[in-house]
């Protein structure tokens, strides 16, 4: 496996890492942020804290930032305001199985934006894969009960966040069109800067349209922390630097990685019981991104 693949594949590692913390930081804070507080907030953690370490980059990059703006401002709305919103509104309106699911559906919205906007080939090999790390999914989420998927009842929340694995796909295969000069801290910085423009209309209408502004506070802060500067910033450079190095398509397999590093979090931090299922589950999903990455080349990037 050459080097530049297999830092790849650790910084995608790291993203999933990541991304599972979310959904143990952001159940904890629920109650003192609201979501599109949350998602407004974490934002502008993450604007502060790349800021210093980007403005030198957008400086000396202005003329290649001008002239790629419309797609970087697209970028941002896709990812920062349009993901994060409609998954933080329909995470709090639908069950926790349905939206481990529907996160399940991202590397195949990945797969299938990459092959309608690039026609990136789609193998035999990242369709076993599909099907076995969705399927490790729905046996960890399940709990090994069938009837738990039967019996799942469907939403306004189901909806949003299919949308927002669609707006996601959109955004991680549109991603290595970013001017290529531009050092990653600038191009987080720029993205993180249209996140913030792009939500504070949501926010503000939440906090004053909907009554339900955020309360300031030790959990709010240390919550807000968290999620901007390791789910959001740092996150988004591993996915950023994963992408570049293997393409969108097959760093989307990654993501089944995130409910497997939850369950093993529930397990150690929450005292959760290691189960069968768990093990069944685990071993799909690493048998799904085995089977999907063996023969990746990047050739879809």
């Amino acid at each position: 496996m050459r080097r530049e693949t297999t830092v790849a594949y650790v910084l995608l590692t790291l993203t999933a890492l990541a991304w599972a913390s979310t959904v143990i930081v952001g159940r904890a804070a629920s109650d003192a942020v609201p979501p599109l507080g949350f998602n407004f907030w974490r934002w502008v953690v993450a604007l502060v804290c790349v800021a210093p370490f980007g403005i030198r980059g957008a400086i000396g990059h202005w003329d290649d930032i001008r002239r790629h703006l419309p797609l970087l401002v697209l970028l941002g709305v896709l990812n920062m305001a349009g993901f994060g919103s409609f998954l933080f509104l329909g995470l709090e309106r639908t069950q926790g199985v349905n939206g481990s699911l529907l996160l399940g559906t991202m590397p195949i919205n990945i797969v299938l934006v990459a092959w309608l906007i690039t026609r990136a080939r789609i193998s035999a090999s990242q369709v076993a894969g599909i099907v076995a790390g969705l399927g490790g999914v729905a046996v960890i989420v399940a709990r090994g009960d069938p009837a738990v998927l039967a019996g799942l009842s469907f939403n306004l929340g189901d909806p949003l966040i299919f949308l927002s694995m669609v707006f996601y796909a959109v955004y991680s295969v549109l991603l290595p069109r970013a001017p290529k000069g531009l050092p990653l801290t600038t191009l987080m910085m720029v993205l993180c800067a249209v996140g913030v423009v792009a939500c504070a209309p949501f926010y503000l209408w939440e906090t004053l349209g909907a009554g339900r502004p955020v309360r300031l506070g030790i959990e709010f802060a240390w919550s807000i922390a968290w999620i901007g500067i390791v789910s959001s910033l740092l996150a988004q450079i591993f996915w950023v630097s994963g992408i570049n190095r293997v393409g969108a398509a097959t760093a989307g397999y990654f993501i089944y990685l995130a409910p497997v590093f939850g369950t093993v979090m529930a397990i150690v931090l929450l005292g959760e019981t290691f189960r069968w299922f768990h093990a069944a589950g685990i071993l799909l999903v690493f048998a799904g991104i085995f089977l999907a990455t063996r023969n990746a080349r990047g050739v879809e990037k």
